[in-house]
């Protein structure tokens, strides 16, 4: 049966420094939710000690309504798959994903018919009688995730499970790990890196940083409005311009982006002096009225396929990047083209002028 997920002001420390520093998060039951960041963010951490592998040394965490931070982790019925498999070399593929229901004593026919459907789930039911070593990477990953759904888990966690795959299997293997989860219903928390793996697969992300929880929400809500100039920065590319509140009344401010032009953008009261602007490749809109916008030559292009990357330096030097699509590409534009492009004040972000918060009272 699945369980939710309850992890209150949870604390890792490592002498004096916080791994995972007062973490909050409600994850719900059938939920596959990922803790995504950089190295050393604490995702990792955070993971262990759900698992029960590290100690919680403050706060608490809780399967449903039992507190479990003094379960062992052979109590705690959790699936683990881990970033380099971890499966015996030794066994076929069948006693592999077997071992956890004998450890469990599960009658031998009980053991055989469970062992098929969860190969069949993640196709690999030809392969039960092959050896780990005759195996590509992709297969053994799919031998791992039968293994550990096999068990009938409450919580399914998942290591960076696809680091060590090429780019192509990442994209197959993250597709069969959100069909297989969905068609269980397992609460799943998965760990990763890769913030287009995090986009790609999950109900809800939490972002984290040196051990805190930056922002969390759906993928849509952590790309289109991020919490903050890191978040911004570490979910896809953003283009940080600086820009000045010049008046702001009743909701409404007036903006100075560069001292080129000027936009009205919903800030929060009391929002004044200089702040951030971040806008995403495709949120520019590229033109060659000089009059619009902020203007600027193209320096370098990407054709890409469905789209092209332009990097436009600004008249004060910087460079941004702009994406132009198939459906916009009426006019192409050449290295050295005097261009200017023109913000979509509903998509851009508005951040204080640290970067710390988002100032911009966004629209629910």
């Amino acid at each position: 049966m699945s369980r939710n997920v309850v992890i209150k002001d949870a604390v890792k420390t490592y002498g004096n420094f916080n791994a995972v520093d007062h973490a909050n998060l409600e994850i719900e039951s059938g939920e596959l939710f990922t803790l995504l960041g950089p190295s050393g963010c604490g995702k990792t951490t955070l993971l262990r000690m759900i698992a029960g592998f590290n100690s919680v040394d403050g706060g608490s965490i809780s399967f449903g309504d039992k507190v479990i931070n003094n379960v062992p982790a052979h109590m705690r019925n959790i699936g683990m798959v881990f970033q380099n498999y971890a499966i015996f070399p030794h066994m076929s593929v069948f006693d592999n994903v077997a071992y956890g229901l004998k450890a469990r004593k599960v009658k031998k026919e009980e053991i055989e018919k469970r062992v098929m459907e969860a190969l069949a789930m993640v196709q690999i039911e030809n392969l039960k009688d092959r050896q780990p070593a005759n195996m590509s990477g992709g297969q053994q990953q799919r031998v791992a995730l039968a293994r550990a759904i096999v068990i009938h888990p409450d919580i399914l966690l998942m290591d960076e499970p696809l680091s060590n795959l090429d780019a192509k299997l990442r994209i197959q293997m993250r597709a069969t790990i959100k069909k297989v989860q969905k068609k269980l219903g397992i609460t799943t928390i998965y760990v990763t890196h890769d913030q287009e793996e995090a986009l790609a697969i999950s109900d809800r992300i939490a972002v984290m940083k040196n051990g805190v929880i930056q922002q969390v929400g759906k993928p849509r809500e952590i790309y289109t409005r991020p919490a903050n100039e890191f978040v911004a920065n570490f979910i896809g590319t953003s283009n940080f311009i600086s820009g000045r509140v010049i008046e702001n009344e009743n909701g409404m401010a007036k903006l100075s982006v560069l001292d080129k032009t000027e936009i009205m953008m919903p800030l929060k009261n009391g929002v004044t002096g200089n702040v951030k602007l971040s806008v995403r490749p495709e949120e520019f809109l590229i033109g060659t009225d000089q009059d619009e916008g902020l203007g600027g030559e193209i320096v370098f292009l990407t054709f890409l396929g469905d789209f092209v990357n332009y990097e436009v330096q600004l008249s004060n030097g910087q460079i941004v990047e702009v994406n132009q699509y198939g459906n916009d590409r009426d006019i192409e534009y050449g290295l050295g083209d005097k261009v200017s492009l023109e913000l979509q004040q509903d998509k851009i972000n508005v951040y204080s002028e640290s970067g710390e918060e988002a100032v911009i009272e966004w629209k629910k």
